[in-house]
């Protein structure tokens, strides 16, 4: 049993796989082992260290640090290797926008506000009132 398009439809090309092309992979390879030495030669042994073990845990991070490093070595904003402190501040750098929070403040009892000009305000209600006294 066949399925049939609607005229005038064709079928949609079927996914290419890194595998079919040998120049694409070898392309790619070289690419992948040239950033490797580029972060190899700027970072400090023990920045190094702490990135090696980022990206056991946190492979994200790890890579968006390393594509952050290679940018700034190609832009020349790197003068001499890359400390273990400056590595840190990089981490914090680009972990930061991540966890950044929503702050909230309460302004009164029933209204807090969010970040963003969000207001909450709980409406009154009936059991709020404090005419009911035991």
């Amino acid at each position: 049993m066949s399925f049939q398009l609607p005229a005038g439809m064709r079928p949609a090309a079927a996914p290419q796989q890194g595998g079919d092309d040998p120049e694409a992979a070898q392309r790619q390879a070289a690419q992948a082992e040239a950033k490797r030495t580029m972060i190899q030669a700027m970072l400090e042994p023990a920045a190094r260290e702490r990135l090696s073990r980022i990206s056991l845990t946190r492979p994200q991070l790890a890579a968006q640090v390393e594509d952050l490093l290679v940018r700034m070595g190609q832009q020349g904003q790197i003068r001499g290797q890359v400390t273990d402190e400056a590595l840190k501040g990089l981490l914090e750098q680009v972990a930061a926008p991540a966890q950044s929070a929503p702050k909230l403040t309460q302004t009164s009892a029933r209204t807090r506000t969010l970040g963003g000009g969000i207001t909450i305000q709980r409406k009154r209600d009936d059991s709020d009132s404090d005419e009911y006294d035991l």
